[in-house]
């Protein structure tokens, strides 16, 4: 809890205002879980934004992504944009290029019309620090939707838990910085620093909502990607990779599977194994070498085989089968083509493992990719808010992040210290039944008013 009699009287009134509206924080953030914002269709949830935003004095933008320029100017991190009924359709071998992006043919679905970006900003009064408050409005697929118990884009509040796509991933730590600003300015706190709210799209797959703000240099002294992380301060994120195997087979009927003693009906799903085994030898091999942990006192590698699919008649051997599927990798372990690498060399054990193989190559591609961030050294915004949180003598120092997200732009591209802190839990992300603790928002509002009201009326000339 918040030792509020170190605070200024106005950031008081703004902590009462707050305890004296659950009700409206509550509201707000069940209209906007209403409201679908599924990757690739946002436009309505950012008027949302935009207009409560508005309600609150803020200047808002609404900024269209240009990818020419995006691929142009972050050749190596901007990703081919994303929709969740068109999701991860175009590989590469290397890097994802507008060029490659221009001749799939596939523009009319991968693209950024009707889905701006919204950028809100108060300004301060001069001499403060300014604030990047930072939050995707994106949201995965509701699929399958008949494993939900309950309306995904109902809001329903059950038992303190509030229900529906996007409440903790991450509506939550949306609304909660939109209502501390409201609050913030009710109390009539005087802000001598900006404070930036970037409702961003695409995080889902992409990021390329925040990397465009990048682009445009947009920056502050500081940021929050307000991101779910239990009201905790992450400093660091893994790196993420997508990946996509390509298994051949050699199609046949049972009748024809074999000539006199030789196989040659081969389906492609029973040569999966060989390469999800080799893959697996992967994953120990580097778990066994890297001593390097998660964050979570877990090893320093996660790889996960998320999707499967082969073959068209039962009555025929499959010609090819596609594995799908993302690892997760820690900072210190080496760069995303480091990782690149890895698959490409684990894939080629696969083809060298099996006769089969030498004249029937297994190809890898990827599918998106997220580079590792880890700040050195203390980070003052976050020392600043947990020591709002635990007290100065009990502040942590923030911890190791278990997931991925925009961070990685702010952080590495736009070189401003940002901490990763919001309401909800990552548990909930993209599964069926996604909630968030209510309590865990409002107390995050609370967070939120008290470190937005004191960082930016700290001097910036000691930045």
């Amino acid at each position: 809890m918040i030792d509020t009699s170190s605070l200024p009287p106005s950031l008081r009134r703004a902590l009462d205002i707050a305890d004296a509206n659950v009700g409206e924080s509550v509201r707000s953030l069940s209209e906007l879980v209403q409201t679908p914002s599924l990757t690739g269709e946002e436009g309505t949830a950012q008027g949302f934004v935009e207009a409560r935003c508005k309600q609150t004095g803020a200047v808002t933008e609404k900024l269209d992504i240009d990818l020419v320029d995006l691929f142009k100017k972050y050749p190596d991190v901007a990703q081919f944009p994303t929709h969740w009924q068109h999701d991860l359709i175009l590989g590469y071998d290397s890097l994802p290029t507008y060029e490659a992006l221009r001749d799939s043919g596939l523009e009319d679905v991968l693209n950024y019309h009707g889905r701006p970006n919204v950028v809100a900003t108060w300004r301060g009064s001069g001499g403060g620090r300014s604030l990047i408050l930072n939050g995707h409005i994106d949201t995965v697929t509701v699929e399958p939707r008949t494993d939900w118990t309950r309306d995904p884009f109902g809001a329903e509040i059950v038992d303190g838990c509030m229900y529906g796509r996007g409440t903790s991933d991450m509506k939550g730590g949306l609304v909660a910085g939109i209502m501390a600003m409201k609050y913030l300015r009710e109390a009539g706190v005087e802000l001598a620093g900006d404070v930036i709210l970037q409702s961003v799209v695409n995080e889902e797959h992409s990021g390329n909502g925040t990397l465009d703000l990048v682009r445009r240099g947009i920056t502050a002294d500081a940021a929050i990607v307000l991101e779910p992380t239990d009201n905790r301060v992450f400093l660091s994120h893994p790196g993420g990779l997508y990946w996509q195997v390509t298994v051949p087979g050699v199609p046949r009927s049972p009748g024809s599977r074999w000539e006199g003693g030789q196989q040659v009906g081969v389906s492609a799903i029973e040569k999966l194994p060989a390469v999800i085994m080799a893959m697996l030898d992967m994953e120990r091999n580097v778990n066994r070498t890297f001593a390097e942990t998660n964050g979570a006192g877990s090893p320093p590698m996660a790889l996960v085989f998320g999707k499967v699919a082969g073959g068209y008649y039962e009555t025929v051997t499959a010609a090819e089968a596609v594995l799908r599927g993302s690892a997760y990798f820690p900072p210190g372990m080496g760069t995303v083509g480091n990782m690149i690498d890895n698959f490409r060399t684990c894939v080629h054990h696969a083809n060298a493992s099996d006769p089969f193989f030498s004249e029937h190559q297994s190809r890898i591609e990827f599918l998106h990719h997220d580079d590792p961030t880890r700040q050195e050294g203390p980070v003052e915004v976050a020392s600043h808010m947990e020591s709002l949180i635990y007290g100065e003598e009990q502040a942590r120092g923030g911890e190791e992040g278990t997931f991925a997200c925009d961070m990685r732009h702010l952080v590495n591209r736009a070189n401003v210290p940002t901490m990763v802190f919001g309401p909800g839990a990552i548990s909930q992300a993209h599964k069926p039944d996604e909630h968030i603790k209510v309590d865990d928002y409002l107390q995050s509002i609370r967070y939120l008013i008290a470190c937005v009201g004191t960082w930016c009326n700290l001097d910036k000339e000691a930045v």
